[in-house]
């Protein structure tokens, strides 16, 4: 009689602690759980960080409460409040935690490889290989040899040791759809052939202005270059085309050399885009409003004056630059 209500009170004891918030865990805490882990050796790592403060209490209550044989590997977040069953429940239901990253518009590829190599929970399988590879892996759509343009700048959440093959190919294939969703609705008779002509003029858009109202007059003045066969004279794909030997500022050497990106030398679209461009610069792009403009100068305030001739452009100039 006294073995039964021994028994009894250590489950109600077992059960209370099981199903009750644990004291331990006062803040988030995240736990990798190692491929082939069991039941004991995770009641012990759990034991090592303070969560539980017995590690055979924790085991055999898990045992006796829940089925705790297939649990799966992963990096876990405890949250403050979580009882041990909960966490048991997590492990079992391979709830692990999701990491984030976020590529803003207008990064460029070697940009999103940066990023991607500084964060812990990334894995960098593709860092060494060049982006003609990579593009390689990916069969990046358009016909596109290289990357750049082609992943859609976002937030993206992932399980822990993702590769970034991975997130690249996720990435591709939201700028896909997106590319295809608005070259469907684009304008009539705009000076471009094809949906990659859209994505490299949507990444100059992009790293010309940050201002959202600006994009369509930007969008136009590129436009209205293109049909009337003007150079489209644009400074951030001089930057792009000197790569690692932008100085920080153009100069005019810059300017006058020849690199496929410069089109200030170029009759026509740089041979890739410049730059991951977002949703806004795309639909800009492909629907400009119509606008008279062909020059536009930036005020060094994050705006830009925009005119209709090169007389009142120069006078722009004179205004906000050369002074």
């Amino acid at each position: 009689m006294l073995v039964l209500l021994l028994a009894g009170i250590s489950y109600y004891l077992a059960k209370q602690w099981f199903t009750s918030p644990l004291a331990t865990v006062t803040e988030p805490t995240l736990v990798e759980i190692k491929r082939g882990s069991h039941a004991r050796s995770i009641a012990r790592l759990f034991s090592e960080k303070g969560v539980f403060e017995s590690s055979d209490f924790a085991y055999w209550s898990a045992r006796l409460l829940k089925p705790v044989e297939r649990l799966q590997a992963g990096v876990y977040q405890l949250e403050p409040g979580m009882s041990p069953e909960a966490i048991w429940d997590m492990l079992a239901h391979g709830e692990q935690h999701l990491f984030s990253i976020t590529f803003p518009e207008g990064l460029n590829f070697s940009e999103w490889q940066n990023l991607i190599a500084g964060h812990p929970w990334l894995v960098s399988e593709w860092q060494s290989l060049d982006a003609e590879s990579i593009a390689a892996r990916l069969e990046l759509p358009f016909d596109a040899s290289h990357p750049e343009g082609l992943l859609y700048p976002d937030t993206y959440k992932f399980h822990a040791y993702t590769t970034d093959g991975q997130l690249y190919s996720q990435a591709v294939g939201k700028m896909r759809n997106l590319v295809m969703e608005l070259w469907e609705q684009r304008a009539d008779d705009l000076p471009i052939t094809s949906p990659y002509e859209a994505l490299i003029l949507a990444s100059i858009v992009e790293k010309e202005t940050g201002a959202d109202q600006e994009r369509g007059l930007v969008a136009s003045v590129f436009v209205n270059r293109m049909r009337t066969g003007m150079r489209l004279q644009s400074d951030p794909t001089i930057v792009y085309g000197l790569g690692e030997r932008y100085r920080g500022v153009i100069y005019r050497s810059d300017i006058q050399e020849h690199t496929p990106y410069n089109t200030y030398r170029i009759h026509r679209l740089p041979p890739t885009p410049i730059a991951m461009p977002g949703r806004a610069a795309l639909a800009a792009t492909l629907n400009p409003p119509a606008s008279d403009y062909f020059y536009f100068v930036s005020r060094n305030d994050g705006t830009h004056v925009f005119s209709k001739t090169l007389q009142e452009h120069n006078r722009a100039v004179q205004e906000y630059q050369r002074n």
